[in-house]
């Protein structure tokens, strides 16, 4: 995918810059930004014969560069003054490339520098993609391209014509998918809580696949938040091992109770873990009470079972010693997570300034009385945020 850099006229030079690290690799790529001009087009002939000024936008053009010897390479303009070039990621080849496009004018820079002339919102496209940990959110952002331009666009049509209701709808439909953008960036958070010893330490250890919580046959051994991550189903997802839940503790212990609470309290989804193989005590039948909504997991299933016709219908019975039930877990973590995938034309706010964007904009078109304030309201959020 190619990340467009200016897609507005400039006077300055173009620059030439190495967008992929130093050393030997499979493929390199050599950025261009700015108005390269007819010498550019000497140095690239295209297999379909057509100039590299007239190549179509956001296409992948095969060809050869330069002459004696000539490299295979492949174009691709993302916008009317940038193209990147894709090369063999040898040294030479890439300082060939570069030393052929500041002959021709272009001066070279380093890739944050020319990434600097971008807008903030092609810029926090790029970071996003960045952070992406897994290609299934990494997919979900590429899919963006286009798609806050394409509802700007119909915003400002919107606008045009006074139709507020419209405006405001749509609105709400982007707002409503501004969690999901979230965590295409940052892991959905999945906090285990319970009593002492029924087994959240090793049930995080099952489901990551490797011992990341200590596990100790002693009360209170978690006394502060332990994490792990891990991927369900392409989704990232942290999980937070917490310290036991019991009335009675010394003061140590109630410190890290007083964390686990505030974790709970916070998470994307909190999970509480019985203990199966034990009575039910007061402190289980407190935190069921305390978290109505969380999932329920019941634990230790490979030991008989004492709980009986108290456990709760909705329970998912796994046992961590014999790997029992750790699918039909993630799985209806995952459910809970993410109910519903946006449609594939959605627009996702991707970082909570544009949110907050997006937000600040439909209590202003909300408090805009006429036509013409709702084109004057959508004017500046455009040119000052988009």
């Amino acid at each position: 995918m190619s990340l467009s850099t200016n897609n507005s006229p400039t006077t300055h030079s173009p620059t030439v810059s190495v967008w992929t690290p130093s050393g030997r690799g499979a493929v390199a790529t050599v950025r261009v930004v700015g108005r390269f001009g007819e010498r550019c087009n000497e140095l690239f002939r295209a297999a379909n014969r057509r100039e590299l000024s007239d190549l179509p936008l956001d296409r992948l053009c095969f060809g050869q560069w330069g002459n004696d010897p000539v490299e295979d390479v492949v174009i691709c303009r993302d916008s009317h003054e940038s193209f990147e070039v894709h090369c063999h990621g040898g040294h030479a080849a890439v300082q060939r490339i570069v030393g052929d496009l500041t002959q021709v004018g272009c001066e070279r820079v380093d890739w944050p520098t020319q990434w600097s002339s971008a807008n903030g919102t092609e810029r926090e496209f790029a970071d996003a993609l960045s952070q992406a940990t897994t290609m299934r959110t990494a997919a979900w952002i590429v899919e963006q391209t286009g798609c806050l331009s394409a509802a700007i666009s119909q915003l400002q049509r919107f606008a045009a014509a006074g139709q507020r209701d419209e405006i405001v709808a749509m609105l709400d439909g982007i707002l409503r998918w501004s969690q999901f953008g979230r965590h295409l960036t940052q892991p959905w958070s999945v906090v285990l809580a319970g009593r002492p010893n029924v087994g959240k330490s090793s049930l995080i250890n099952a489901l990551v696949g490797y011992e990341r919580s200590i596990v100790f046959d002693q009360p209170g051994t978690t006394r502060d938040v332990v994490t792990a991550e891990t991927v369900f189903d392409g989704w990232p997802i942290c999980l937070s091992d917490t310290a036991g839940q019991r009335g009675s503790a010394d003061e140590l212990e109630s410190s890290g109770i007083a964390r686990a609470r505030e974790a709970l309290s916070v998470a994307d989804c909190p999970v509480l873990v019985i203990d199966v193989s034990q009575p039910p005590q007061a402190d289980d039948f407190q935190l069921l009470q305390e978290w109505p909504q969380a999932l329920i997991v019941a634990h230790k299933i490979d030991l008989p079972n004492r709980w009986l016709e108290q456990l709760p219908s909705q329970a998912i019975s796994v046992s961590s010693l014999q790997r029992t039930g750790l699918s039909e877990l993630s799985n209806e973590i995952v459910r809970r997570l993410i109910p519903e995938l946006p449609p594939s034309n959605a627009v996702i706010p991707l970082t909570s300034r544009q949110h907050q964007t997006f937000w600040a904009l439909r209590e202003s078109v909300l408090a805009a009385s006429n036509r013409d304030n709702l084109a004057a309201t959508l004017a500046p959020f455009v040119q000052s945020h988009f």
